[in-house]
């Protein structure tokens, strides 16, 4: 009893450590961050779901309606006590990272006993995607962390037949879906996991109680929907971007998988992932079947149910590949029948090896985070925007200038779509007559993990509405270099100006 406790403790207080150490200043502020938290802003302030400086996005800026609300809940709350922060924002996401520690720790501990439910959690707090997905204001680590509280209540139903476990396991997978459709994902694979696993056991027992909890949880959210898309500007689909999905499937994966391994410096732990899956499906455990099922499930989905090829989607099937992997060692320095069964020292070797490059992998990127972005504090950015517009002024440039809103009159922001003519995009633009735009040397989102920001301003892009912005109605009035977001240059707008 005792010794699970302590693990637990340990665990939990790496997390901690890890989640908490310059929270404000690492990773680099995402452009992702300031759409989420944004909701969580206005919710708290305004009593309403919608993006505060958003224009041109199926009516986000009246409702906002696509399934990740979680996240903008849970920031409204912690708001409403410490007020808008980049640190603030992020909070929630160390604390769900907690909850996905402590569940995924219970559903190990059950399956593999107390020290490989140890280590293989240790694993994944370790891993470089969680240390990075743990401190961003993103929805991933939300709905992980609920879907695996899903995943140890419907170990528990099987195992026990409790209602009340049936019951809780229905509330926290429409939780987790409503966090991000990739939730629903993942407690789908999950749930088809299990249920073929235990061999469809008791499920009369699971489906009314399961379904009676999703209900409930759910149905708040399809009202809220119903009811605000009522206005003819609000459109479901449109933010949803229905109509792009399946475009350039097979490139958008590469893409993806090329993200999310890091590769090329990636390699060795893709190969490491690779191994351990494979591996899983060779003379193992159903436990371990049942883990290389969810993540097969998972990954097979995913393709056809978004348009975002961002490498951290991925990020759900991080705590199964760290099972595997330690799955893997342990089955290596102890298990006869799986491999070399006369090489001891060989199979010791190899298990070795293995548990030393992942070690070294993850506590290399982490160790370079802290120390090439311990001073990427973009308020500094902020702040000497803010000294050059004025509090009174309005500013036009990325939502990532949102971040000042309280200290210069803000947007809103046009995010664009492919049928949206630049001239038509400049008309929209211009009505709101801004006093200031600012430009960036990266385009879209500031560089991510330990890149280097630009060095120099590259020229005006034809394919950037703030560029044209600045080029045809601006005059640049002052430029700075942050060493962490690069070059940036504030022009004063004249309307009335003409191309030149």
């Amino acid at each position: 009893m005792l010794g699970w406790k302590r693990n637990i403790i340990f665990l939990v207080l790496l997390q901690l450590l890890l989640g908490l150490a310059y929270l404000e200043r690492i990773p680099r502020i995402y452009i992702d961050e300031i759409w989420d938290s944004s909701l969580g802003y206005s919710l708290a302030n305004e009593g309403s779901l919608r993006h505060p400086s958003i224009e041109g996005f199926g009516g986000s800026d009246i409702h906002y309606v696509p399934p990740r609300v979680v996240l903008p809940v849970v920031c409204a709350a912690i708001f409403k006590v410490t007020g808008y922060s980049i640190t603030a924002s992020r909070i929630g996401s160390v604390l769900f990272g907690t909850l996905a520690t402590v569940s995924f720790y219970a559903v190990m501990r059950r399956w593999f006993g107390e020290k490989q439910g140890f280590f293989i959690v240790l694993a994944f707090i370790i891993h470089p995607w969680f240390f990075e997905v743990n401190r961003c204001s993103r929805p991933e680590i939300y709905c992980t962390a609920l879907a695996l509280v899903f995943l140890w209540l419907m170990v528990v139903f099987f195992d026990s037949g409790s209602r009340r476990s049936a019951f809780f396991a229905g509330v926290f997978a429409g939780l987790s879906s409503l966090s991000h459709p990739n939730g629903l994902i993942l407690v789908f694979a999950i749930s088809c996991v299990l249920i073929v696993w235990q061999r469809g056991k008791l499920l009369l027992h699971l489906i009314p109680w399961a379904i009676m909890g999703l209900a409930i949880t759910v149905l708040p959210y399809v009202i809220y929907v119903l009811r605000a898309i009522q206005d003819p500007q609000v459109s479901f689909t449109g933010q949803m971007l229905i109509n792009a999905l399946h475009k350039s499937l097979v490139q958008a994966e590469i893409t993806r998988w090329k993200i999310f391994l890091q590769l090329p410096e990636g390699i060795p732990l893709a190969i490491i992932m690779l191994v351990s899956w494979i591996m899983a499906c060779y003379r193992s455990t159903a436990a371990d079947k049942a883990i290389a099922a969810i993540v097969v499930i998972f990954v097979l989905i995913l393709p056809f149910a978004t348009v975002n090829y961002i490498g951290r989607y991925l990020f759900a099937t991080i705590p199964f590949f760290s099972a595997l992997i330690v799955r893997l060692i342990w089955r290596l320095t102890a298990d006869r029948n799986l491999l070399l069964q006369n090489w001891c020292k060989l199979r010791y070797a190899i298990s070795t090896g293995i548990a030393a490059i992942y070690l070294l992998t993850c506590l290399t990127f982490i160790g370079l985070m802290f120390y090439c972005l311990r001073g990427a504090d973009f308020t500094r950015v902020i702040n000497r925007v803010a000294s050059v517009v004025g509090s009174k002024s309005s500013v036009y440039g990325n939502p990532i200038f949102w971040l000042g809103h309280d200290q210069y009159k803000y947007g809103p922001y046009l995010i664009t779509h492919e049928d949206l003519l630049l001239q038509d995009a400049i008309k929209m633009v211009s009505k709101h007559r801004f006093d200031y735009a600012v430009r960036t040397a990266w385009f879209g989102a500031p560089p991510v993990g330990i890149a280097r920001p630009p060095l120099a301003m590259p020229g005006f892009r034809d394919n950037s509405i703030d560029d044209w912005v600045c080029r045809k109605f601006g005059t640049k009035i002052d430029e700075f270099q942050d060493p962490y977001y690069g070059p940036i240059e504030i022009y004063k707008l004249n309307w009335e100006k003409g191309p030149h």
